[in-house]
């Protein structure tokens, strides 16, 4: 498990799940729900600006310092994206921390994409696809290259997760990162206070969508995982 992106090591023939749930992989998860045809993960606001002057019929979604880009569609906002109008579209997503870490992850053989809506259902995929060897990573978008308490939570709760299932019980073996992380999720009760208290958090707030954090807060409301290479698309730079 890795706290930050650059703490990886070698990612290629190893399975990941990354993790950005202050919003990027909840906001994702939430656009494939709503029936998006594809979701192309762009890593930076000028990458996605370019493959949308080449395809036009693409929405712009993602943010910069956490609110939507000048002629953006769409800021990265879960609950936004959960009421929006998106069946049959496509659209091209580039945030801060979040897609930047599914770009650097996209070496791996499978890749991922939890938070805590999905959490038992990452979990249980990821086991299943690290059988026969593989190994399996969590990888946390963090916060502008620093430690981000929010995904280290998060992280914790697919560890958890993964240990409570069948695959994964007396067969799952830690790292002292996944270990920290385990601990922080079982000691923490709440964790939409939690995240409320985190720099992301608290830049969430201060631009006007508190209720985004509780909507990331909630855990196992979703069976949908979505992985790079189905229905999410990396686009180059």
């Amino acid at each position: 498990m890795a706290f930050l992106p650059d703490e990886t090591g070698p990612l290629r023939g190893r399975t990941v799940v990354v993790v950005d749930v202050l919003r990027a992989t909840t906001s994702l998860l939430v656009m494939l729900e709503r029936g998006c045809a594809e979701v192309l993960i762009a890593p930076s606001i000028e990458a996605a600006r370019r493959y949308q002057r080449a395809h036009p019929d693409v929405l712009l979604a993602g943010e910069q310092g956490g609110r939507a880009p000048a002629g953006f569609d769409f800021g990265n906002s879960p609950v936004a994206f959960a009421a929006a109008a998106l069946a049959g579209r496509r659209v091209v997503f580039a945030t801060t921390n979040g897609t930047r870490a599914m770009h650097m992850a996209r070496e791996a053989s499978l890749v991922l994409l939890g938070c805590l809506r999905n959490r038992s259902a990452v979990a249980r995929e990821a086991l299943s696809a690290a059988r026969d060897g593989v190994g399996l990573s969590v990888v946390c978008a963090g916060r502008e290259g620093r430690f981000s308490l929010d995904d280290a939570y998060t992280a914790g709760a697919i560890v958890a997760a993964a240990l409570s299932g069948r695959e994964g019980a007396g067969s799952v073996d830690l790292t002292d990162a996944a270990m920290a992380a385990l601990e922080l999720y079982r000691g923490t009760a709440q964790p939409a206070a939690l995240f409320r208290r985190t720099r992301a958090g608290q830049n969430v707030i201060a631009i006007g969508l508190p209720e985004d954090l509780d909507y990331c807060a909630e855990p196992d409301r979703s069976e949908t995982v979505p992985r790079l290479g189905d229905r999410v698309q990396v686009v180059a730079r």
